[in-house]
């Protein structure tokens, strides 16, 4: 006889948790299945373990500013054997508080992968059972894409990247996306030599123009080797050393690192046996209440491929949770208003829309723009990085349509702007602002 289920989850990730524990509050029964471990790509091998990889790295500039203001610094060494076991240590503990607060909320936990049988049903393909589910969520993020060239094999993706507990000195990374960027400047800080090999002129092309390029030439003068407009056609590997040959030339390497993008992880959970609809990129369709084609199957988080951040797919979790429970008070999502970071040095922190987006949209727009050395950096005597601020407005009305910031503590400053941007900011309520002084985001109110 089937188990069965008011709600299975589908994907033990920060949106999958999320929901599972919300709508178990409402008295029903509800299990969430995963193949690995508790906590997803997010908490796992994706935006934690990256963080504190980045905080590491940042203590070579942290180093570098203590000289300048007068410290005796002696020389430094880091050892990556450390940081991962550090690192693990904080894994395994956010790990043991997700399954204590699955159970907390009576969710029983399913260490097993999921295939359909119906859209009611599921098969359990360790245990070789079937479970039925009333209604079922998918919240199967995604999975790193691989090149399709002989060879890929001797390279290793993002993912397995944080299981590395040891690394040669010399590094290939491939891609342009924020990922394979930050991967680049943290590695590089840790004195690694650093290959960044990408097909585009530019790197973080997902972005407006002037990310892209202030990036690129911070990564060069941090010493990241910069290979555009490649390629690749061949990997090989003979003992320890890699050979990677692109369009333009061989690059040879010790570890070679995909990050290329991701695909929505769905071509395993058997969805022909259900009415579920795929887009091109084998992302789930939904509506706004995150409904597939199917009425009795739901999909938030990264395998939507709305937005692809961990607190975009909580907050799916939660609006879909007061949808199911016919909450009055019903939370909203604009994804045009959710603010993102690249930890990069400097760091990128940007919300709203970017010039790019609002000539393909054939919006108006008007930009305001300040670049300065900050006040910290007085005493060097080559500058050492600029600020950037950039603002897109309306002509008419001065509402702000975007806001981005380049600069130390970037992600930090653009979590704050994201407050005012979600009730509608505009360029007025900068004018009325009082600047705290002196700071780096005071420009940020007397850029008019």
């Amino acid at each position: 006889m089937k188990k069965k289920y008011d709600f299975i989850v589908i994907g033990a990730g920060s949106g999958g948790v999320r929901f599972a524990r919300l709508i178990a509050n409402y008295g029903k029964k509800v299990c969430i299945l995963e193949n690995s471990r508790v906590g997803g790509t997010c908490v796992i091998r994706g935006c934690v373990p990256k963080k504190l990889y980045v905080y590491a790295s940042n203590f070579n500039d942290h180093l570098a500013d203590a000289k300048a203001f007068g410290w005796s610094v002696s020389s430094s060494r880091h050892t990556w054997k450390n940081l991962v076991e550090k690192k693990n240590k904080e894994i395994l503990r956010l790990n043991e508080i997700y399954i204590k607060n699955l159970k907390k909320n009576g969710v029983e936990i399913i260490q097993d992968h999921a295939s359909f049988i119906s859209s009611k049903s599921i098969f359990l393909k360790k245990r070789k059972k079937n479970i039925y589910g009333e209604k079922i969520v998918i919240a199967t993020g995604s999975t790193p894409n691989y090149p399709s060239i002989s060879g890929s094999e001797h390279g290793i993706s993002s993912d397995q990247f944080f299981e590395l507990k040891k690394i040669p000195k010399k590094i290939s990374i491939v891609g342009s996306g924020y990922i394979a960027v930050e991967f680049a400047f943290l590695l590089k800080n840790l004195n690694y030599d650093v290959n960044l090999i990408f097909r585009k002129k530019t790197i973080l092309n997902e972005f407006d123009d002037d990310i892209g390029k202030r990036i690129f030439n911070y990564a060069e003068k941090k010493g990241i080797k910069l290979f555009s407009e490649t390629s690749l056609r061949k990997i090989k590997k003979k003992g320890n050393k890699i050979t990677i040959l692109t369009n333009n030339k061989t690059i040879n390497t010790e570890l070679l690192i995909y990050a290329i993008g991701r695909t929505p992880n769905t071509k395993s959970l058997n969805l022909i046996k259900t009415k579920v609809k795929l887009d091109k990129n084998y992302a789930i369709k939904v509506d706004k209440n995150s409904r597939s084609n199917d009425k009795s199957i739901f999909a938030i988080g990264d395998v939507t491929n709305r937005k692809n951040l961990t607190p975009v797919a909580i907050r799916e979790a939660m609006i879909l949770c007061d949808y199911l429970n016919n909450n009055k008070n019903n939370l909203k999502l604009n994804y045009n208003k959710v603010a993102s970071a690249i930890f990069t040095q400097p760091e990128v922190g940007s919300i709203g829309y970017g010039e790019n987006d609002l000539k393909k949209m054939k919006i108006k727009y008007k930009v305001l723009i300040t670049e300065f050395s900050p006040l910290k950096y007085s005493f060097y005597k080559k500058k050492k990085g600029k600020v950037f601020i950039k603002i897109m407005y309306s002509p008419k009305s001065e509402k702000v349509l975007g806001i981005i910031y380049i600069g130390e503590s970037a992600a930090e400053i653009i979590q704050s702007l994201a407050i005012s941007f979600q009730k509608n900011l505009y360029l007025d309520d900068l004018r009325q602002t009082i600047p705290v002084h002196p700071t780096s985001s005071e420009e940020l109110v007397t850029i008019i």
